[in-house]
C-alpha cells in the first residue's frame, strides 16, 4: 500500500461573550494528521471582518499535529458567524464556522431598593452648611472587568448653580454680581461621590454614596430673606477607562461611536435654604435691674422662618442666665416660646451674647457618614444690671456666752447675721503680743498662738492644721488639740502624701514643659524662612501691602477647598490640564530605562482609574 495522509480539523472556533473594546483575542485549533504520510493544508477567509488566521497554509507531519491561531478583534458590538475555507489534502473544502457574541462594555446605576436604572437623585431642601446622603449602585453588566472613573460635567448644558428658579428671569439676569460669583465655584464642595473610581468584576455591584452639601453664596446680607434659596442642578458621569473607543474605526462611525461611548449620566438636584429666625420681642432683649438673689423674666417667640425644613435649636449655657427650655424643634413656619430669665449672682452691668446652636446632620470627614452637630450659630443679646442690696441694720439684745456653737456673741449684734451658715469663726491673727487678761498661773510662752473666739471652741480643738495653736482671749491658757490616732495620719503617712504631692506638681510641670516644647517647635517650623536676618528691626514703619477685594476672596476659597483625595474630577480641569500640556514644552526626551531614583519610584507605580483618565497623549 502507498502511504497516505489523513488530516482532521476541529469544525467551529467560538470565542463566546466578548467586549467591543478593540481588544484582539486569539483562540487555537489543532489540525491532526493521522496518516504516514505528510499532508498540506490550507485556510483562507474572504469575508470584511478583522479575522485572521496563521499559518493560512502548511504541511503536517505523519502523526503529528500544527496548531492554527484564529484572532478576532472586538472592535463594536455584533453577532460574528462566519465561515473560513479549509482545504485538506486528499479531503473536499471544509467550511471552518467562526462565532462570537461582542457586547457593549456597559456602566448602569440602579436603585438600592429595586433593580431599576436610575436616572435623578433629588436631595430635596436641605439647610446651608448641612449635609443629605443618598446611595445608589453600580453595576457592570459586562462579562469582562471594568474601570471606571465618575466625572462632574460643570459646563453641561441645563447645570443650574446655586440660582432661585422661582425668580423672575429678568430679576436673575440683572444681579451680575452674583452670577461672577458663581461662575467660579468649586462644584465639588457642593457634590461628592464616594467611591468615585474602581474596578468592578464581571457582573458585579457596588454601593455608591452621594452627598449634597450646599454652600450660602450672598452678595450681601441684605439679600437673604424668607425667600431666599439656592438650586442646584447637576450632572454626574460615570464612564470606564481604557481603549473602549477602538482604534479600528473609521470617520464614519463617529456619529455611532459618540452613542456608544460606555458611560453613563446621573442628574442631581438639591435646593440650598437659610436658617432664618425671627425673635419677638426682638434679637436684644433688656432686663428689668433686679438685686442679687432676684429674677428678671422676659418671654420670647421663636418664629421658623423656613416654611420647609423644621429648626432643631440649643441655647448654651450662659453664666447669670437661663433659658426654658434650652432646646427644642420647631416646626417649617411654626412658633416656639422660650422664657428667658436674669438670675444674678454677682453685681454689675451685664452685656453678653446668647449663642444659640441650630443642630442639623453634618457630614463627617470620609463624607460617607452624617452625625448631629452644630452647623449654624444665631445670637441673642442680653443685657441687664445686678443691683447691690441697702438694708437697714436692726440691733437686738444677746445676753453673753452660750454653750452650744451658735451666733456671735455680744451685746448688740445685727439681726440678718443669724441668718448665715457659715461656720464658727476662728481668730488666725496673731495675738502673742496682748496681754489682756493674762492667767497669772500660766507660764507657757505664747509664741506664734493664735487667739480664739469665746464660742470657737469646735474649731479650735479639732483644728485641720495641728500645727496652730490657740489660746482664750482670757486665760491664754493653750487650747486642747483633739487628736484621734484611729483615724489621724501618721508620720511616715505624712511624708507619703507629701511626696506624693510633689511627684504629681513636678509631673504637671514636665507635661506643660513638653507641650510648650511642642508649640514653639511647630511655630519654628511654620516661620523657618525667617531665619535669614536681613537687617529689619520690628516696628520699624514698615507695613504690610492692603489686598484687593479679588485677592481675599481668592485666599479665602483656596483655604477653604483644600485638595483631596477622594475629589472628584470635573469636565472644566480635565479640559485646562489638557490646554496646559499641549502648550508646554518638550525640554527632555523620553529614555529607555529609567536611571535615577526618582524615574524608578514613576514606573513602578501603578495607576487609579482617575489617574489613567487624566492621562493626556499629545502628539507634536
Amino acid at each position: 500500500l502507498i502511504p497516505s495522509c489523513q488530516l482532521e480539523i476541529e469544525s467551529v472556533v467560538n470565542f463566546g461573550t466578548l467586549v467591543a473594546n478593540s481588544k484582539v483575542y486569539s483562540k487555537e485549533i489543532t489540525i491532526t494528521n493521522h496518516g504516514k504520510a505528510p499532508g498540506i493544508f490550507k485556510a483562507e477567509y474572504h469575508g470584511q471582518l478583522p479575522i485572521l488566521i496563521f499559518p493560512t497554509s502548511g504541511i503536517v507531519d505523519a502523526k503529528s499535529s500544527m496548531v492554527i491561531k484564529v484572532d478576532f478583534c472586538a472592535d463594536q458590538p455584533r453577532i460574528v458567524d462566519e465561515e473560513a475555507i479549509v482545504i485538506l489534502q486528499g479531503q473536499p473544502e471544509l467550511l471552518l464556522s467562526i462565532k462570537a457574541h461582542v457586547v457593549e462594555q456597559i456602566i448602569e446605576l440602579l436603585n438600592m431598593s429595586s433593580d431599576r436604572r436610575l436616572e435623578c437623585i433629588h436631595f430635596g431642601p436641605v439647610f446651608f452648611g448641612s449635609s443629605k446622603i443618598k446611595h445608589a449602585r453600580i453595576y457592570n453588566n459586562s462579562p469582562e472587568p471594568i474601570n471606571w472613573v465618575a466625572i462632574i460635567q460643570d459646563d453641561a448644558v441645563g447645570e443650574e448653580l446655586g440660582t432661585d428658579i422661582q425668580q423672575r428671569t429678568d430679576i436673575a439676569l440683572n444681579n451680575l454680581t452674583y452670577i461672577r460669583k458663581i461662575k467660579n465655584i468649586d462644584t465639588t464642595i457642593i457634590i461628592s461621590c464616594l467611591p468615585n473610581e474602581g474596578t468592578l468584576q464581571p457582573y458585579q455591584k457596588t454601593v455608591i454614596t452621594f452627598c449634597f452639601t450646599p454652600k450660602l453664596m450672598a452678595v450681601g446680607k441684605k439679600d437673604i430673606g424668607p425667600s431666599y434659596r439656592q438650586d442646584y442642578a447637576l450632572f454626574l458621569r460615570f464612564e470606564s477607562v481604557g481603549s473602549k473607543d477602538g482604534f479600528l474605526r473609521d470617520d464614519d462611525y463617529k456619529t455611532i461611536k459618540s452613542e456608544r461611548f460606555q458611560k453613563v449620566e446621573l442628574a442631581l438636584t438639591g435646593t440650598g435654604l437659610p436658617v432664618l429666625l425671627q425673635f419677638d420681642p426682638g434679637p436684644v432683649l433688656n432686663f428689668k435691674p433686679c438685686f442679687m438673689g432676684e429674677r428678671s423674666e422676659i418671654q420670647c417667640i421663636i418664629k421658623n422662618q423656613c416654611e420647609l425644613l423644621p429648626v432643631t435649636y440649643h441655647f448654651k449655657k450662659t453664666a447669670n442666665f437661663e433659658i426654658d427650655p434650652e432646646k427644642g424643634k420647631i416646626t417649617g413656619g411654626g412658633m416656639v416660646d422660650v422664657m428667658c430669665s436674669f438670675v444674678p449672682h454677682q453685681l454689675g452691668v451685664f452685656k453678653v451674647k446668647q449663642m444659640i446652636e441650630i443642630i442639623g446632620l453634618v457630614a463627617e470627614e470620609d463624607l460617607q457618614s452624617l452625625s448631629v452637630k452644630s452647623f449654624h450659630h444665631v445670637y441673642l443679646a442680653f443685657n441687664s444690671i445686678c443691683k447691690a442690696s441697702t438694708k437697714k441694720v436692726v440691733m437686738k439684745f444677746d445676753p453673753g456666752i452660750l454653750p452650744s456653737i451658735r451666733n456671735p456673741t455680744g451685746k448688740f449684734v445685727v439681726k440678718d447675721l443669724a441668718k448665715r451658715k457659715n461656720y464658727a469663726p476662728v481668730a488666725m491673727l496673731q495675738s502673742a503680743m496682748t496681754r489682756t487678761h493674762n492667767h497669772r498661773s500660766c507660764e507657757e510662752p505664747v509664741k506664734d498662738m493664735l487667739l480664739a473666739f469665746p464660742n470657737d471652741r469646735a474649731a479650735t480643738i479639732r483644728s485641720k492644721d495641728h500645727h496652730k495653736h490657740f489660746r482664750p482671749i482670757f486665760t491664754k491658757v493653750p487650747r486642747f488639740n483633739c487628736v484621734n490616732h484611729d483615724f489621724a495620719y501618721t508620720t511616715f503617712e505624712k511624708q507619703q502624701k507629701k511626696l506624693h504631692e510633689n511627684y504629681y506638681a513636678m509631673y504637671l510641670k514636665y507635661l506643660r514643659s513638653v507641650r510648650l516644647q511642642k508649640k514653639q517647635a511647630e511655630r519654628e517650623r511654620m516661620y523657618s524662612y525667617d531665619d535669614t536676618d536681613i537687617g529689619l528691626e520690628p516696628g520699624s514703619g514698615l507695613k504690610s501691602p492692603s489686598l484687593s477685594e479679588a485677592e481675599i476672596e481668592e485666599e479665602l476659597s483656596s483655604a477653604a477647598n483644600p485638595i483631596r483625595a477622594n475629589r472628584l474630577l470635573t469636565t472644566r480641569s480635565i479640559a485646562s490640564q489638557e490646554e496646559e500640556s499641549v502648550r508646554r514644552k518638550v525640554l527632555k526626551g523620553l529614555k529607555s530605562e529609567p536611571s535615577t531614583p526618582q524615574e524608578k519610584h514613576d514606573c513602578s507605580l501603578i495607576l487609579t482609574p482617575k489617574q489613567i483618565h487624566q492621562v493626556i497623549v499629545v502628539r507634536y
